[in-house]
């Protein structure tokens, strides 16, 4: 789609049921081929009756992401339009105005897009989809959710979660694309769950990498896990940096990234109670700590070192970072930086094997990389560059009076949605941010003036 300056792409999809047809100009994605379920999953650990909202609930999910994936945005601008049609069971309920005005928020804020939303009868029964099986309802309100991926953050806070208390209580939600269906320990299988659909482009593939919508997937699947089981508690694993960070420091054009925010999550509680009539609570119990401090308590458990080290932060392909066959972090793009940072903050070891960039030291950008890899692009650097910055520029937001405004209106909105004075929320902001300045600056001070890192921040 051909989109001239100063429009913005647009996209009309309408989600149909086998046989069903779409209205003329908008793009039919039909259920069973374009969106595949496996309800398996989350069939395991209901302890409670399907619920028709459910089924559609992740049906709309999965639309939203199909969206998002296939509508390419611009180069000179960020934002998007998108009418999509969902058909629901119940319609009455999906057409109440708080649901439609929650969801449109909820969309519009995280994604950054303009979203317009309709939905229509479904034909179908909720039986032909998951099933007819009914349930004695004995919800257990201890459990925790909590989304899962094998980053560090996942790993550290699930374990300190864990750290004796009942194995079975904490419920994981897959978020990476990793296949495998359940964690391990001691041979018995821990309580893990993967998303129960996945998404297969159209006729245009999917154009669109930015996946700003991966953050409502997660937390809606968070939700339905939560109300299944009869639990209210999902517990988001990110630290500080990560939850705070991208939206306090922009890339480009880039509209500001609230995937872990507490504002997205205060927004997908409101949403949720809006259809299901069911409470959630997102927590943060990482947010005012740097990722190099959940480390070290991560670390100080009584666990195998290889718990963290072979966590994975890096968000490149296996065929571009692999070195001998071997796949290894990057390790100079902003989340690997971050991980290094962390690392070398908690004072915990870690073999420069895990990352093709093996020494961040030496002064030429080249030189730093394993001597086997051999598919050093332009497009690295440029990467490694942005990421240096990003941590550079969040160092600089806590101590700089230019940025003292700016902070103290970020705290304000924090404090809004965290139910805390504004003194407060701003005093651990600015901690936060301070820490991380002490850690980043510790850990340039250790790569040396003449490290490329170094010349590319002077």
């Amino acid at each position: 789609m051909k989109v001239l300056q100063g429009e913005c792409p647009a996209l009309k999809v309408a989600v149909i049921e086998a046989g069903g047809k779409a209205k003329e100009s908008w793009q039919p994605v039909e259920i069973g081929k374009f969106i595949i379920f496996n309800m398996k999953d989350l069939d395991d650990y209901r302890t409670k009756n399907w619920d028709t909202r459910i089924f559609d609930t992740l049906v709309l999910s999965a639309a939203v992401e199909y969206c998002d994936k296939t509508c390419k945005r611009s180069a000179w601008g960020w934002m998007r339009k998108f009418d999509l049609a969902v058909p629901v069971h119940d319609l009455a309920r999906w057409q109440e105005p708080e649901v439609i005005a929650a969801l449109v928020s909820v969309l519009k804020f995280l994604t950054g897009d303009e979203w317009s939303l309709s939905f229509y009868q479904r034909q179908r029964a909720p039986e032909e989809d998951v099933g007819q099986q009914s349930r004695l309802e004995f919800g257990d309100a201890t459990r925790i959710v909590t989304p899962f991926s094998d980053g560090l953050d996942s790993r550290a806070v699930s374990a300190l979660l864990s750290a004796g208390g009942r194995p079975d209580r904490l419920i994981r939600i897959r978020v990476g694309s990793k296949k495998d269906d359940r964690p391990c320990r001691d041979a018995r299988k821990l309580p893990f769950l993967n998303i129960p659909f996945r998404v297969k482009p159209g006729p245009d593939g999917f154009n669109e990498s930015s996946a700003r919508s991966r953050g409502f997937k997660f937390t809606l699947l968070s939700a339905i896990a939560a109300y299944l089981l009869g639990t209210h508690d999902i517990v988001m694993p990110e630290s500080g940096q990560g939850a705070l960070g991208p939206s306090l420091v922009q890339t480009s054009h880039g509209y500001e990234d609230y995937r872990n925010h507490p504002r997205f999550l205060t927004k997908m509680e409101r949403l949720f109670a809006a259809l299901f009539d069911y409470s959630v609570a997102y927590r943060l119990p990482h947010l005012w700590k740097t990722k190099g401090e959940t480390l070290r308590e991560f670390a100080a458990l009584p666990i195998e070192p290889k718990e963290w080290i072979e966590t994975r932060s890096c968000w490149q392909q296996n065929r571009n970072s692999s070195v001998d066959h071997k796949w290894r972090h990057c390790g100079i793009c902003a989340a690997c930086m971050l991980r290094r940072l962390s690392f070398h903050a908690a004072g915990v070891d870690e073999p420069k094997e895990n990352y093709i960039w093996e020494d961040l030291s030496v002064p030429k950008f080249a030189r730093g990389a394993a001597k086997d890899f051999n598919k050093i692009t332009g497009a690295m650097e440029q990467y490694a560059i942005a990421g240096a910055l990003h941590l550079d520029h969040l160092a600089d937001l806590g101590s700089s009076p230019a940025y003292r405004k700016r902070m103290s209106r970020h705290a304000w909105q924090l404090s809004e949605v965290l139910d805390m004075s504004h003194a407060d929320a701003e005093g651990q902001l600015l901690g936060l941010l301070e820490r991380h300045e002490l850690e980043w600056k510790a850990f340039m001070k250790d790569l040396g003036p003449k490290s490329f890192v170094a010349r590319w921040l002077a």
